[in-house]
């Protein structure tokens, strides 16, 4: 293929003289290699088991179940623990593995698979994932998705008239417990590999949820009882110069609840409303097929992906109201519908020994199918205002890139980059988007113990057409759109060094910025950059390793507004910087002690300021965190040892949105406190390991 005349001189200019020889693989000359003491280290090993287990005791110190998102349980005391991996061979090349993490904890896994190469694998396995939040005070008693108070109430036109308030409040958990189960299947029929993977997961717990009677308001620990199951099947053929797929994926998901209800605590003021509700997440199921292709032959390759897919909800309305008039409404179910469409294609192609060009399209349409009905416009449980017709949400998004990368010469190679990107919405605040972007790199690492990235890179984006916010009442303001609806330009800038100082010592240096400047400063987002660096210096020896980072980072965003005729400016500054120190001593007294720690600092801190006339910080928003972790493994022998591990969090954070603040201390909002963290726990675990 003729190569083009800009590169040509590019390269006669940067490039070395080299000869026309030819180094590929199929050259090569094998015919003296000495194979005798050669071995293969993927090849099934002799028959038998191998790997080992762990059994041990944990002795938890939690004063705050935030610590258990570190730690893997939030039980107090004692918690027994397995671990276990073992691998079984058998004569007909048949391999068999039992794997078992952290089992009796929160945090959890327990897997059984076998396999054949080229012939078969089956996998089945549980897995436990947790989150933890916060243990909250709250006054209503919970009973799946009804949260009710005591019989001896006495409601109150504020929070401070509720005597109920100042007295003990029933704790609950906020934390959501996961059990995931799979069930993995694959065959092979000699080119042809097919595949069954089934899933299913199972959450119960409670999140932090919100509603509003009138002009009341209250916190409410929701219940969540929900199952998702999903299930993925297809084949993919191999053949000699390309491959293709075929898949399908279906999701079915059924909350257990369909709503969650309280009793209203403060003293009805119209329309008797002692009670209220609201609707949860709805039962929903999706399905996807999709194929895949890739051909690749000589100099160039090509591969896509075409996706369909369906989306539907249908859940059974709730009534409009429960207190006081009632609606009537249009239909008995919601029957939603999304269809959606995506397709991706890429080219790559090397024109000349030192160039590669890629070229890359993706399209992606959402199309809702809704019915378009008026429905009562509810603005508090007891006071509808009229009705409405839904709008359809279509979304159309288009992506197209092109980038050359080519080789100067050994050890210096260069990117260069665009991305053209078209987003269209149907009755949303914006019509449509456009953004093109561009990238360029340099890699250079000529020179043995230095390697150096240099990335420079930015994107304009122009919204055309700001149409509002459909059924808004309130003035539509082509400044006070979404963020992802504004106009701006983006710049941004990477550089990352790598540095072998001496032989076992090394060190990476990272630096990063970039700028946002979006249009209208008059009103909205104005500004934001971000900047930052992180340095990494590592060590290594045959027994000891040590390792230390810093990095920090800062984003400083500014906005502007107005407010009866005064103009206002706000600014908010983010700081975050984290520091950590690694280090693991192997052989220690003959070989049989290992020794391990592993401190992690992080801090984030952000100043939130308005300036109207005279500035003011609106309060204190930060955290912070240390995280210690030892251990120190004996070898009983060389298959046997005991261990002993250490696991310590210091933790605080505040927020001045939430600190110091008691359920009673907003008249109209019945809060659940103070959510911030101040805990310093521990985790201590003793454990005996033997390998097989």
């Amino acid at each position: 293929m003729q190569r083009s005349l800009l590169a040509t001189l590019i390269g006669l200019v940067l490039s070395p003289a080299v000869s026309g020889a030819d180094f590929s693989l199929n050259r090569a000359n094998t015919a003296t290699a000495n194979t005798e003491q050669w071995q293969c280290e993927r090849c099934t090993p002799q028959m038998g088991t191998s790997g080992g287990f762990a059994i041990g005791i944990t002795e938890n110190s939690i004063s705050d179940i935030h610590f258990a998102n570190e730690s893997g349980t939030d039980t107090d005391g004692l918690v027994p623990r397995l671990d276990a991996d073992v691998t079984q061979w058998y004569s007909n090349d048949i391999r068999t593995q039992l794997l078992i993490d952290q089992l009796g904890y929160d945090v959890s896994t327990l897997s059984l698979s076998a396999d054949r190469a080229r012939d078969f694998a089956a996998l089945l396995s549980w897995r436990q994932l947790a989150w933890f939040g916060n243990t909250v005070r709250t006054p209503f008693n919970g009973n799946r998705g009804t949260h009710t108070l005591p019989g001896d109430w006495v409601e109150g036109g504020t929070t401070a008239q509720m005597p109920g308030l100042t007295g003990p409040l029933n704790p609950v958990d906020l934390k959501i417990e996961r059990d995931q189960f799979a069930l993995g299947l694959e065959k092979y029929f000699n080119q042809i590999r097919t595949y069954l993977d089934v899933k299913h997961e199972a959450r119960t717990g409670h999140r932090q949820s919100g509603a509003t009677l009138i002009s009341n308001a209250v916190n409410l620990p929701e219940r969540v009882d929900d199952n998702t199951t999903s299930v993925a099947a297809g084949l993919n053929v191999v053949g000699g110069q390309w491959q293709v797929a075929f898949g399908y994926l279906g999701s079915q998901y059924d909350n257990d609840l369909d709503a969650q209800r309280w009793d209203n605590p403060y003293t009805p003021t119209f329309g008797a409303a002692r009670a209220g509700q609201q609707s949860v997440a709805p039962d929903n199921s999706a399905h996807q097929f999709h194929i895949q292709g890739t051909w690749a032959a000589g100099i160039q390759s090509v591969s896509g992906q075409l996706v369909w897919g369906r989306h539907d909800q249908d859940d059974a309305f709730l009534p409009a109201t429960i207190t006081g008039p009632a609606p009537a409404l249009p239909a008995t179910d919601a029957d939603l519908q999304l269809d959606k469409i995506d397709f991706n294609l890429r080219y790559r192609i090397r024109p000349m020994r030192k160039m590669t060009l890629l070229a890359q399209y993706d399209y992606q349409d959402r199309d809702y199918d809704n019915p378009l009905q008026a429905y009562p416009y509810i603005i508090t449980d007891s006071v509808p205002a009229g009705s409405r017709v839904p709008v359809e949400l279509d979304t159309t998004d288009q992506k197209a890139s092109l980038s050359m990368n080519y080789r100067f010469y050994r050890g210096f190679s260069g990117e260069l980059g665009y991305r053209w990107r078209q987003q269209e919405w149907t009755a949303q605040p914006g019509d449509q988007a456009t953004t093109n972007a561009y990238w360029g790199i340099l890699r250079l690492n000529q020179w043995e113990p230095l390697a150096i990235r240099l990335e420079l890179g930015g994107e304009n984006r122009d919204l055309d057409n700001y149409l509002g916010t459909p059924n808004s009442d309130s003035i539509n303001d082509s400044a006070l759109r979404h963020y992802y609806l504004a106009s701006r330009d983006h710049a941004y800038a990477k550089l990352v060094a790598n540095y072998q100082i001496i032989e076992p010592l090394s060190l990476q240096l990272t630096l990063e910025g970039s700028d946002s400047d979006y249009d209208d400063s008059q009103v909205g987002l104005d500004e934001v950059e971000r900047s930052g660096y992180d340095v990494n210096l590592s060590y290594y020896r045959e027994k000891f390793t040590a390792s230390v980072f810093y990095n920090a980072y800062n984003i400083d965003t500014r906005q502007v507004g107005s407010n009866t005729g005064a103009q206002w400016r706000g600014r908010q500054d983010d700081d975050a910087q984290s520091a950590g120190l690694n280090l693991e001593y192997r052989g220690a007294f003959d070989d049989r002690l290992d020794l391990g720690a592993n401190l992690v600092w992080a801090d984030s801190d952000t100043v939130t300021e308005i300036e109207s006339g005279l500035g003011s910080e609106l309060g204190p928003y930060d955290a912070t965190r240390t995280t210690l972790d030892l251990y120190s493994r004996y070898h009983l022998s060389e298959r046997s040892s005991v261990q002993l591990d250490l696991l310590y969090q210091d933790y605080e954070d505040r927020s001045y949105l939430n600190l110091g603040l008691d359920p009673n201390s907003i008249s109209n909002v019945l809060t659940f406190g103070d959510l911030s963290h101040d805990y310093d726990d521990y985790r201590l675990n003793l454990s005996y390991r033997h390998e097989f």
